[in-house]
């Protein structure tokens, strides 16, 4: 009986999602962008209070790393979080290039090329910072750029955020699926910049590092890719300004920590860009996804 009310809720969730995302598509074809993402802004605000689980987990998640901050300022972050989460929602179905042009600011681009001048590929490395989708598609205006993400379920809302990224210019490489390891070979072999997020706690190569304080199961691939094809690392990320705008900053090429023990080098680099990341969200918390389960292992 357990089994059959979990497959019961997934199937629910499922299909929820899916008609979710058919109606924000057909609402975001009909409103102007600001209008748009203020009723974004509206939705997130909505879902502090709906989202039981991922509120508590959100202000659970602050307390650990701000508890000096007091009860007020917390709530206040969390609540903001929501609502940053629901503008950058539909941020990603209204964009088009004249509104990139126009709202995203990027600064360091020369250091983005300094890297692609090496012409052995680029490891873009980031965060779930900011709207990191804009990012990608600001960056993918003006330079050949792969992503690499873990597939979504239901596939119809995978389908519609690869397919709202390949309208922009952004390849996705989806984790696991037949022929992405050849992806990933060709886009280096053609110089392509290749965008990697790693402040996740997911089923895949990871190590220990040091995140807020706390050990965190951190992805390695971008550091262990850079080792292993000799590619220039990049640290990039976007941050939410006034109104609508946003503002990209890209370093690099870092300097990678090389020793002749290669796999203490791959998780002292990862521990390196973790804390790149640590520092831009104590910057902007409320910035960033609280409601992830970033500590859910331990050593």
């Amino acid at each position: 009986m357990g089994e059959w009310i979990l497959r019961t809720r997934k199937r629910i969730t499922a299909v929820s999602l899916i008609w979710l995302t058919a109606i924000i598509r057909l609402f975001a074809r009909v409103v102007p962008y600001r209008i748009g993402v203020s009723a974004g802004g509206a939705i997130g605000f909505l879902c502090y209070y709906l989202l039981r689980r991922e509120r508590h987990r959100t202000v659970n998640h602050l307390e650990q790393v701000f508890g000096d901050k007091g009860v007020s300022w917390i709530r206040r972050t969390a609540r903001r979080c929501f609502v940053h989460l629901g503008k950058a929602l539909l941020e990603v179905m209204l964009m088009s290039p004249r509104h990139l042009s126009r709202l995203i600011d990027l600064e360091g681009e020369e250091n983005l090329q300094k890297a692609l001048e090496q012409k052995r590929g680029v490891v873009y490395v980031t965060g779930h910072i900011g709207n990191w989708e804009l990012m990608a598609q600001k960056v993918a205006c003006q330079y050949p750029l792969s992503v690499i993400a873990a597939p979504i379920e239901p596939e119809p809302v995978n389908d519609m955020i690869v397919e709202l990224r390949a309208g922009m210019g952004v390849r996705t490489i989806l984790r696991g699926r037949p022929g992405s390891t050849r992806e990933l070979i060709r886009a280096f072999r053609e110089n392509r910049i290749l965008g990697i997020l790693i402040d996740q706690d997911t089923d895949v190569e990871s190590a220990f590092v040091d995140f807020m304080g706390r050990p965190a199961w951190t992805p390695t691939a971008a550091a262990s890719m850079a080792i292993k094809f000799g590619a220039p690392i990049v640290f990039g990320y976007i941050q939410r300004e006034k109104g609508c705008r946003h503002k990209i900053f890209i370093e690099g090429p870092l300097p990678m920590i090389m020793t002749n023990d290669t796999e203490k080098d791959i998780v002292a680099n990862t521990a390196m860009l973790t804390k790149k990341i640590e520092d831009v969200i104590q910057k902007n918390p409320e910035q960033w996804v609280w409601m992830h389960r970033r500590w859910r292992r331990r050593p």
